[in-house]
């Protein structure tokens, strides 16, 4: 990445609250959001994980009980030093849940590689995406496996979602609604995996899942309507590298 971007990245969130980014209890969005990406994903407790775009640990925590040790990757030392805190308070073992502060493209392949490398929210925040990916296939292990849940950019409510939160500008933000599928694909194929199906899912925000249970419920029903399909929010991207890979 450029040291333009890395230093605008560095300080939006340095210098920003990011409410809606902090850890919260009780946060049943975050944890959904985890779990789905873990089981669609096929990942468990026996497969190391780089979480790229760690942040302060929103999504960290309710995806450690689904996978084993973690690195949780960000640019900001600000965050991680608060992920690190949290991680702290919580009792979790430093050797479980390990901070790295560093550009992408800066990180080295460590021992074996990564069983899974994932992500929330953050291919649509680099300035290059397929070099990102293709940089990143190489810290994997052999059958090892990536997985992204960004922005379905045909949903139209992101649009209020950036007038609306005093933390989000469209100048950071821009990348959901221009990053496309194809790019990803391109990214994945560049570092030598095998892109998979694109999933659609989710339906609410934070504001409503949290709090109601029928929107929770009723969700899960939402996600199978096909004339819902291609607005749903999010999308999971998938992809693997083959087990002979060097």
């Amino acid at each position: 990445m450029s040291d333009r971007h890395v230093e605008q990245q560095r300080a939006f969130y340095d210098e920003r609250a990011h409410a809606h980014l902090q850890v919260q209890e009780q946060d049943l969005y975050a944890a959904n959001l985890a779990t789905q990406l873990a089981r669609r994903s096929g990942l468990t407790s026996r497969h190391r994980v780089l979480e790229v775009g760690a942040g302060f640990g929103r999504f960290t925590f309710p995806l450690l009980p689904h996978c084993g040790p973690l690195v949780a990757l960000d640019l900001s030392s600000r965050a991680l030093v608060e992920l690190a805190r949290t991680r702290d308070a919580r009792g979790i073992d430093p050797a479980r849940c390990r901070t790295l502060c560093s550009e992408i493209d800066r990180v080295e392949a460590d021992g074996a590689g990564f069983d899974f490398i994932v992500g929330f929210f953050i291919l649509h925040h680099l300035p290059d995406v397929r070099a990102a990916l293709a940089h990143l296939a190489g810290l994997l292990a052999p059958g090892g496996r990536m997985a992204f849940l960004e922005p379905n950019r045909r949903n139209p409510l992101f649009v209020a979602q950036v007038v609306a939160c005093p933390d989000m500008t469209l100048r950071e933000e821009k990348g959901m609604f221009l990053m496309s599928p194809a790019a990803v694909r391109e990214g994945f194929e560049r570092g030598g995996l095998r892109p998979g199906d694109t999933d659609l899912l989710g339906f609410f925000p934070p504001q409503l899942y949290n709090r109601l249970g029928f929107a929770r419920r009723l969700e899960a029903r939402l996600e199978r309507a096909r004339w819902l399909r291609s607005i749903l929010p999010f999308r999971l991207f998938r992809a693997e590298s083959s087990a002979d890979a060097p």
